[in-house]
Protein backbone atom coordinates (compact mmCIF):
# COMPACT_ATOMS: atom_id res chain seq x y z
CA UNK A 1 0.00 0.00 0.00
CA UNK A 2 1.86 3.05 -1.08
CA UNK A 3 0.72 6.50 0.56
CA UNK A 4 1.45 10.03 -0.68
CA UNK A 5 1.29 13.85 0.98
CA UNK A 6 -1.58 15.66 0.70
CA UNK A 7 -3.94 18.45 1.16
CA UNK A 8 -7.72 18.35 0.83
CA UNK A 9 -9.12 18.28 -2.56
CA UNK A 10 -12.38 17.66 -4.27
CA UNK A 11 -11.13 16.87 -7.87
CA UNK A 12 -7.87 18.95 -6.71
CA UNK A 13 -5.05 19.21 -4.55
CA UNK A 14 -6.79 22.02 -2.15
CA UNK A 15 -10.08 22.82 -1.15
CA UNK A 16 -11.20 25.77 1.50
CA UNK A 17 -13.40 24.31 4.88
CA UNK A 18 -15.83 27.56 3.93
CA UNK A 19 -18.23 25.85 1.35
CA UNK A 20 -21.95 26.78 2.30
CA UNK A 21 -22.74 29.13 -0.59
CA UNK A 22 -19.83 26.92 -2.96
CA UNK A 23 -20.68 23.29 -3.52
CA UNK A 24 -19.21 21.37 -6.22
CA UNK A 25 -21.47 20.74 -8.80
CA UNK A 26 -19.08 17.78 -10.24
CA UNK A 27 -20.29 15.71 -6.86
CA UNK A 28 -24.59 14.16 -7.65
CA UNK A 29 -26.37 14.24 -4.90
CA UNK A 30 -27.02 11.00 -5.45
CA UNK A 31 -25.24 8.05 -3.63
CA UNK A 32 -23.00 5.90 -5.84
CA UNK A 33 -20.53 3.34 -5.41
CA UNK A 34 -17.40 5.18 -4.86
CA UNK A 35 -18.70 6.79 -1.95
CA UNK A 36 -19.94 3.68 -0.21
CA UNK A 37 -16.83 2.18 -0.90
CA UNK A 38 -15.34 5.19 0.82
CA UNK A 39 -16.98 4.41 4.11
CA UNK A 40 -15.45 0.77 3.83
CA UNK A 41 -12.31 2.40 4.19
CA UNK A 42 -12.70 3.24 7.72
CA UNK A 43 -12.97 1.23 11.07
CA UNK A 44 -14.84 1.97 14.43
CA UNK A 45 -13.62 4.34 16.24
CA UNK A 46 -10.93 3.14 18.87
CA UNK A 47 -12.60 2.44 22.46
CA UNK A 48 -10.14 3.58 24.86
CA UNK A 49 -7.95 0.78 26.24
CA UNK A 50 -8.17 -0.31 29.72
CA UNK A 51 -4.64 -1.06 31.67
CA UNK A 52 -1.29 0.97 30.41
CA UNK A 53 -0.24 2.79 33.19
CA UNK A 54 -0.42 1.04 36.62
CA UNK A 55 1.08 3.03 39.53
CA UNK A 56 4.17 6.15 39.66
CA UNK A 57 4.83 5.79 43.55
CA UNK A 58 1.30 4.42 45.26
CA UNK A 59 -0.44 6.68 42.60
CA UNK A 60 -2.69 5.26 40.35
CA UNK A 61 -2.26 8.01 37.65
CA UNK A 62 -5.03 6.72 35.13
CA UNK A 63 -7.67 6.70 37.52
CA UNK A 64 -7.85 10.96 37.61
CA UNK A 65 -7.99 11.73 34.27
CA UNK A 66 -9.12 8.36 32.59
CA UNK A 67 -11.18 8.39 29.26
CA UNK A 68 -14.93 6.95 29.76
CA UNK A 69 -15.50 4.80 26.93
CA UNK A 70 -17.48 6.38 24.22
CA UNK A 71 -20.20 3.39 22.73
CA UNK A 72 -21.54 3.45 19.47
CA UNK A 73 -25.18 2.72 19.69
CA UNK A 74 -25.94 -0.95 20.31
CA UNK A 75 -28.88 -1.11 17.68
CA UNK A 76 -30.08 1.10 15.26
CA UNK A 77 -34.18 1.79 15.41
CA UNK A 78 -35.04 0.15 11.78
CA UNK A 79 -37.53 2.66 9.94
CA UNK A 80 -39.24 1.20 7.04
CA UNK A 81 -38.75 4.77 5.36
CA UNK A 82 -35.43 5.59 6.64
CA UNK A 83 -33.43 5.99 3.70
CA UNK A 84 -29.20 4.27 3.42
CA UNK A 85 -28.09 8.06 2.99
CA UNK A 86 -29.76 8.87 6.24
CA UNK A 87 -28.44 5.95 8.39
CA UNK A 88 -24.91 6.81 7.13
CA UNK A 89 -25.36 10.67 7.65
CA UNK A 90 -26.64 9.79 11.06
CA UNK A 91 -24.28 6.36 12.38
CA UNK A 92 -21.51 6.58 9.86
CA UNK A 93 -20.04 10.49 9.21
CA UNK A 94 -18.83 10.91 12.71
CA UNK A 95 -16.16 8.07 12.21
CA UNK A 96 -14.62 9.62 9.20
CA UNK A 97 -11.80 12.20 9.07
CA UNK A 98 -12.12 15.50 8.48
CA UNK A 99 -11.11 15.61 4.96
CA UNK A 100 -13.54 13.02 3.47
CA UNK A 101 -16.27 14.73 5.73
CA UNK A 102 -15.79 18.38 4.06
CA UNK A 103 -15.96 16.28 0.77
CA UNK A 104 -19.47 14.69 1.58
CA UNK A 105 -20.18 18.67 2.18
CA UNK A 106 -21.09 18.65 -1.18
CA UNK A 107 -23.78 15.70 -1.60
CA UNK A 108 -26.59 18.01 -0.58
CA UNK A 109 -27.46 21.28 1.12
CA UNK A 110 -29.13 19.01 4.32
CA UNK A 111 -25.23 17.32 4.24
CA UNK A 112 -23.90 20.64 4.03
CA UNK A 113 -25.88 21.98 7.26
CA UNK A 114 -25.38 18.19 9.07
CA UNK A 115 -21.65 18.53 8.72
CA UNK A 116 -21.07 21.98 9.46
CA UNK A 117 -23.21 22.04 12.38
CA UNK A 118 -21.88 21.66 16.31
CA UNK A 119 -23.09 18.26 16.90
CA UNK A 120 -21.98 16.33 13.84
CA UNK A 121 -18.35 18.32 14.85
CA UNK A 122 -18.79 17.15 18.23
CA UNK A 123 -19.21 13.53 17.83
CA UNK A 124 -16.13 13.25 15.17
CA UNK A 125 -13.69 15.04 17.32
CA UNK A 126 -14.02 11.79 19.92
CA UNK A 127 -15.10 8.68 17.65
CA UNK A 128 -12.59 9.66 14.78
CA UNK A 129 -9.41 8.69 16.64
CA UNK A 130 -7.40 6.82 13.90
CA UNK A 131 -3.78 8.35 13.28
CA UNK A 132 -4.07 10.55 9.87
CA UNK A 133 -0.48 11.01 9.18
CA UNK A 134 2.50 13.22 10.54
CA UNK A 135 3.12 16.98 10.85
CA UNK A 136 6.80 17.53 9.54
CA UNK A 137 9.31 20.14 10.07
CA UNK A 138 13.11 20.52 9.28
CA UNK A 139 15.67 23.06 10.64
CA UNK A 140 17.15 23.02 7.51
CA UNK A 141 13.46 24.11 5.56
CA UNK A 142 13.09 26.82 7.96
CA UNK A 143 10.55 24.89 10.05
CA UNK A 144 7.89 25.30 7.29
CA UNK A 145 5.87 22.52 8.33
CA UNK A 146 4.43 19.89 5.71
CA UNK A 147 2.03 16.94 5.85
CA UNK A 148 2.20 13.99 4.97
CA UNK A 149 -1.35 11.47 4.91
CA UNK A 150 -1.41 8.22 5.06
CA UNK A 151 -4.64 8.00 3.18
CA UNK A 152 -4.40 10.83 0.49
CA UNK A 153 -7.99 10.29 -0.58
CA UNK A 154 -9.22 10.08 2.83
CA UNK A 155 -7.17 12.54 5.40
CA UNK A 156 -5.74 16.15 4.73
CA UNK A 157 -5.21 19.42 5.63
CA UNK A 158 -5.51 22.39 3.53
CA UNK A 159 -2.89 24.53 4.51
CA UNK A 160 -0.28 22.36 5.91
CA UNK A 161 2.28 25.34 6.30
CA UNK A 162 -0.10 26.85 9.04
CA UNK A 163 0.11 30.37 6.79
CA UNK A 164 -3.39 31.15 8.40
CA UNK A 165 -1.51 31.77 11.69
CA UNK A 166 -0.15 35.32 12.28
CA UNK A 167 3.02 34.54 12.04
CA UNK A 168 6.01 31.78 10.93
CA UNK A 169 5.37 29.01 13.59
CA UNK A 170 6.96 25.84 14.31
CA UNK A 171 4.96 23.11 16.05
CA UNK A 172 6.05 21.82 19.26
CA UNK A 173 2.85 19.70 20.02
CA UNK A 174 0.31 17.46 18.49
CA UNK A 175 -2.97 15.63 20.60
CA UNK A 176 -6.20 14.21 19.02
CA UNK A 177 -6.33 17.35 16.26
CA UNK A 178 -5.21 20.47 17.95
CA UNK A 179 -1.71 21.38 17.45
CA UNK A 180 0.62 23.46 19.66
CA UNK A 181 2.70 25.93 17.49
CA UNK A 182 5.33 28.66 18.24
CA UNK A 183 5.91 32.15 17.36
CA UNK A 184 8.31 34.55 17.85
CA UNK A 185 7.31 35.10 20.92
CA UNK A 186 3.14 33.79 21.42
CA UNK A 187 2.17 30.23 21.88
CA UNK A 188 -1.17 29.22 19.44
CA UNK A 189 -3.32 26.82 19.23
CA UNK A 190 -4.84 25.69 16.51
CA UNK A 191 -6.73 22.80 14.30
CA UNK A 192 -5.64 22.42 11.33
CA UNK A 193 -7.93 20.83 9.38
CA UNK A 194 -10.33 23.85 10.03
CA UNK A 195 -8.10 26.62 10.22
CA UNK A 196 -9.35 28.00 13.92
CA UNK A 197 -6.99 28.89 15.32
CA UNK A 198 -6.04 31.00 19.20
CA UNK A 199 -2.83 33.10 20.85
CA UNK A 200 -2.37 32.11 24.19
CA UNK A 201 -1.36 34.55 26.78
CA UNK A 202 2.37 35.09 27.66
CA UNK A 203 3.41 32.29 30.06
CA UNK A 204 4.96 33.59 33.73
CA UNK A 205 8.57 32.07 33.72
CA UNK A 206 10.72 31.80 30.40
CA UNK A 207 10.60 28.38 28.77
CA UNK A 208 13.79 28.74 26.55
CA UNK A 209 14.14 28.71 22.93
CA UNK A 210 13.05 25.12 23.06
CA UNK A 211 10.59 24.54 25.64
CA UNK A 212 9.67 21.05 26.50
CA UNK A 213 5.86 21.71 26.39
CA UNK A 214 2.94 19.44 25.55
CA UNK A 215 -0.76 20.20 25.27
CA UNK A 216 -3.19 17.90 26.58
CA UNK A 217 -6.02 17.34 25.55
CA UNK A 218 -8.76 15.09 26.07
CA UNK A 219 -12.15 14.77 23.69
CA UNK A 220 -14.65 13.03 25.47
CA UNK A 221 -18.73 12.99 26.10
CA UNK A 222 -18.08 15.29 29.28
CA UNK A 223 -15.54 17.50 27.54
CA UNK A 224 -18.07 19.58 25.33
CA UNK A 225 -16.40 22.79 25.88
CA UNK A 226 -13.68 21.53 24.08
CA UNK A 227 -10.65 22.58 26.92
CA UNK A 228 -7.01 21.72 27.18
CA UNK A 229 -4.14 22.03 28.90
CA UNK A 230 -0.71 23.28 27.79
CA UNK A 231 2.30 22.16 30.37
CA UNK A 232 5.95 23.14 30.23
CA UNK A 233 8.66 21.61 32.49
CA UNK A 234 11.58 23.84 32.82
CA UNK A 235 14.81 23.46 35.25
CA UNK A 236 15.37 26.08 37.49
CA UNK A 237 17.97 28.33 36.65
CA UNK A 238 21.16 27.27 38.34
CA UNK A 239 19.77 24.32 40.22
CA UNK A 240 19.15 20.65 39.43
CA UNK A 241 14.98 20.98 39.84
CA UNK A 242 12.63 20.72 37.14
CA UNK A 243 9.76 22.90 37.61
CA UNK A 244 5.92 22.74 36.03
CA UNK A 245 4.04 25.37 34.31
CA UNK A 246 0.01 24.84 33.18
CA UNK A 247 -2.03 27.13 31.06
CA UNK A 248 -5.97 26.25 31.26
CA UNK A 249 -7.99 27.01 28.52
CA UNK A 250 -10.89 27.15 30.84
CA UNK A 251 -9.60 29.97 32.56
CA UNK A 252 -7.27 31.21 30.03
CA UNK A 253 -4.48 31.67 31.99
CA UNK A 254 -0.72 29.94 33.22
CA UNK A 255 -0.14 28.99 36.63
CA UNK A 256 2.94 27.53 37.93
CA UNK A 257 2.43 24.22 39.76
CA UNK A 258 3.90 23.84 43.56
CA UNK A 259 4.77 20.75 42.67
CA UNK A 260 8.72 20.24 41.56
CA UNK A 261 10.96 17.37 40.63
CA UNK A 262 14.38 17.23 41.69
CA UNK A 263 14.96 13.49 41.29
CA UNK A 264 16.57 13.33 37.64
CA UNK A 265 20.21 12.34 37.16
CA UNK A 266 19.87 14.97 34.52
CA UNK A 267 16.98 17.51 34.28
CA UNK A 268 18.13 18.45 30.56
CA UNK A 269 14.93 18.15 28.79
CA UNK A 270 14.80 16.59 24.85
CA UNK A 271 12.28 18.55 23.50
CA UNK A 272 8.65 18.03 23.24
CA UNK A 273 7.10 14.94 24.77
CA UNK A 274 3.70 12.68 24.91
CA UNK A 275 0.33 12.82 26.54
CA UNK A 276 -2.15 9.72 26.96
CA UNK A 277 -4.80 9.13 29.44
CA UNK A 278 -4.18 12.21 31.99
CA UNK A 279 -0.18 11.98 31.76
CA UNK A 280 2.55 13.94 30.30
CA UNK A 281 5.36 12.00 29.36
CA UNK A 282 9.50 13.90 28.94
CA UNK A 283 12.57 12.34 27.13
CA UNK A 284 15.34 13.24 29.20
CA UNK A 285 19.06 12.74 28.53
CA UNK A 286 20.10 10.49 31.55
CA UNK A 287 17.80 7.53 30.20
CA UNK A 288 15.07 8.62 32.16
CA UNK A 289 10.98 9.43 31.38
CA UNK A 290 9.64 11.96 33.66
CA UNK A 291 5.58 11.52 34.01
CA UNK A 292 3.45 14.42 35.00
CA UNK A 293 -0.67 13.51 36.38
CA UNK A 294 -2.04 16.82 34.49
CA UNK A 295 -5.06 17.09 36.79
CA UNK A 296 -3.32 16.12 40.37
CA UNK A 297 -0.18 17.76 39.19
CA UNK A 298 2.22 14.84 40.59
CA UNK A 299 5.10 13.95 38.61
CA UNK A 300 7.04 10.20 38.59
CA UNK A 301 10.03 9.39 36.86
CA UNK A 302 10.47 5.94 34.75
CA UNK A 303 13.48 4.59 34.13
CA UNK A 304 14.02 3.51 30.24
CA UNK A 305 16.33 0.72 28.97
CA UNK A 306 19.80 0.84 28.45
CA UNK A 307 20.73 1.22 24.44
CA UNK A 308 23.25 -0.09 22.43
CA UNK A 309 25.19 2.32 20.40
CA UNK A 310 23.20 3.34 17.15
CA UNK A 311 20.07 1.91 18.00
CA UNK A 312 17.56 4.80 18.70
CA UNK A 313 13.97 4.68 20.32
CA UNK A 314 11.23 7.30 21.21
CA UNK A 315 8.21 7.10 23.51
CA UNK A 316 5.02 5.93 21.76
CA UNK A 317 1.41 4.82 22.37
CA UNK A 318 0.55 1.17 20.78
CA UNK A 319 -2.62 0.02 21.47
CA UNK A 320 -3.17 1.97 24.24
CA UNK A 321 -0.57 1.21 25.99
CA UNK A 322 2.40 3.38 26.69
CA UNK A 323 6.02 2.17 25.04
CA UNK A 324 9.10 2.36 24.23
CA UNK A 325 10.29 1.17 20.87
CA UNK A 326 13.74 0.43 19.63
CA UNK A 327 14.86 0.03 16.17
CA UNK A 328 18.01 -1.24 14.72
CA UNK A 329 19.10 -1.65 10.92
CA UNK A 330 21.02 -5.45 11.27
CA UNK A 331 21.21 -6.12 7.96
CA UNK A 332 20.40 -4.78 4.29
CA UNK A 333 16.79 -4.69 4.26
CA UNK A 334 16.42 -6.60 8.09
CA UNK A 335 15.41 -4.39 10.96
CA UNK A 336 15.51 -5.66 14.60
CA UNK A 337 12.41 -4.03 16.42
CA UNK A 338 12.39 -4.28 19.96
CA UNK A 339 9.23 -3.15 22.23
CA UNK A 340 9.14 -2.20 25.38
CA UNK A 341 6.35 -2.01 27.97
CA UNK A 342 4.60 -1.21 31.30
CA UNK A 343 6.15 0.98 34.40
CA UNK A 344 8.98 -1.55 34.34
CA UNK A 345 9.41 -0.98 31.00
CA UNK A 346 10.31 -4.70 30.16
CA UNK A 347 11.03 -6.17 27.29
CA UNK A 348 7.60 -7.22 25.73
CA UNK A 349 8.69 -8.19 21.84
CA UNK A 350 11.43 -8.32 19.87
CA UNK A 351 10.98 -9.22 15.81
CA UNK A 352 13.51 -9.02 12.74
CA UNK A 353 11.21 -7.29 9.81
CA UNK A 354 12.24 -7.03 6.21
CA UNK A 355 11.31 -3.51 5.24
CA UNK A 356 12.72 -3.51 1.90
CA UNK A 357 13.94 -2.53 -0.74
CA UNK A 358 17.09 -5.33 -1.09
CA UNK A 359 20.23 -3.30 -0.65
CA UNK A 360 23.78 -4.41 0.77
CA UNK A 361 24.19 -1.65 2.92
CA UNK A 362 22.99 -0.64 6.38
CA UNK A 363 20.80 2.77 6.86
CA UNK A 364 20.20 4.47 10.11
CA UNK A 365 16.27 5.16 11.13
CA UNK A 366 14.23 6.53 13.89
CA UNK A 367 10.97 5.42 15.52
CA UNK A 368 8.35 8.05 14.75
CA UNK A 369 6.13 8.35 17.99
CA UNK A 370 2.21 7.40 17.00
CA UNK A 371 -1.43 7.33 18.96
CA UNK A 372 -4.22 5.10 18.80
CA UNK A 373 -2.85 2.44 16.23
CA UNK A 374 -1.26 -0.66 16.71
CA UNK A 375 1.30 -0.10 14.53
CA UNK A 376 5.04 0.63 14.69
CA UNK A 377 6.33 3.51 12.56
CA UNK A 378 9.41 3.56 11.60
CA UNK A 379 11.39 6.47 9.36
CA UNK A 380 14.21 5.16 7.03
CA UNK A 381 15.66 7.44 4.66
CA UNK A 382 12.78 9.42 2.54
CA UNK A 383 10.42 6.57 3.63
CA UNK A 384 8.36 5.99 6.91
CA UNK A 385 7.25 2.05 7.39
CA UNK A 386 4.49 0.96 9.06
CA UNK A 387 4.90 -2.52 11.02
CA UNK A 388 1.75 -4.22 12.16
CA UNK A 389 2.96 -6.98 14.13
CA UNK A 390 -0.15 -8.48 14.67
CA UNK A 391 -1.13 -9.41 10.42
CA UNK A 392 2.86 -9.16 10.15
CA UNK A 393 2.42 -6.68 7.72
CA UNK A 394 4.44 -3.85 6.43
CA UNK A 395 3.08 -0.60 4.50
CA UNK A 396 4.84 2.41 3.08
CA UNK A 397 4.77 5.73 1.99
CA UNK A 398 7.54 8.52 0.81
CA UNK A 399 8.26 11.73 2.77
CA UNK A 400 10.40 13.31 0.28
CA UNK A 401 12.19 14.50 3.53
CA UNK A 402 15.62 13.66 2.84
CA UNK A 403 18.11 11.70 5.28
CA UNK A 404 18.07 11.69 8.83
CA UNK A 405 19.74 14.09 11.29
CA UNK A 406 19.42 16.78 14.01
CA UNK A 407 16.56 19.02 13.63
CA UNK A 408 13.80 16.51 11.93
CA UNK A 409 10.73 16.35 13.55
CA UNK A 410 7.58 14.01 13.34
CA UNK A 411 4.58 14.77 15.00
CA UNK A 412 1.52 12.13 15.20
CA UNK A 413 -2.02 13.93 13.58
CA UNK A 414 -5.21 13.10 13.54
CA UNK A 415 -7.55 14.61 11.05
CA UNK A 416 -10.50 15.65 13.70
CA UNK A 417 -13.00 18.72 13.24
CA UNK A 418 -12.87 19.55 17.06
CA UNK A 419 -13.70 23.51 17.48
CA UNK A 420 -12.12 25.50 19.21
CA UNK A 421 -13.54 27.96 21.59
Amino acid sequence: MEFSEAGYAIGSDEWDDNIPDNWDDSIPDKWDNNILDTFKVFPSATKPQKGGLHLFADYDFTATYQMEEEKFPAHIIRKEDMKLKDVVKEHVLPFLPAKSLMKFRAVSKEWDKWIGGPLLTYQQSFLCQSLSGYFYQDTKMGWDPRFISLDHSASGVPNPALHFLPEKVKILSSCNGLLLCQGWEKYYVCNPATQDWKMLPLPQYYHGAEPAVVLAFEPSLRNIEVYYHVICAFPLLGQPIIGFEIYSSESNSWKCSSAYCTELENPSLVGGGLYMKGVVYYETTSNEVLAFAVKDELPAIISLPTMLVGRHGSLTQMEGELCYITAYNETGNVFLIDIYQGMEMSLKRSVSVNLGPNRSYTQECEVLPCVNSDAVVICVGSFIYLYHPREQKVERTMTSSGAIGYGRKFLPYINSLVTLH
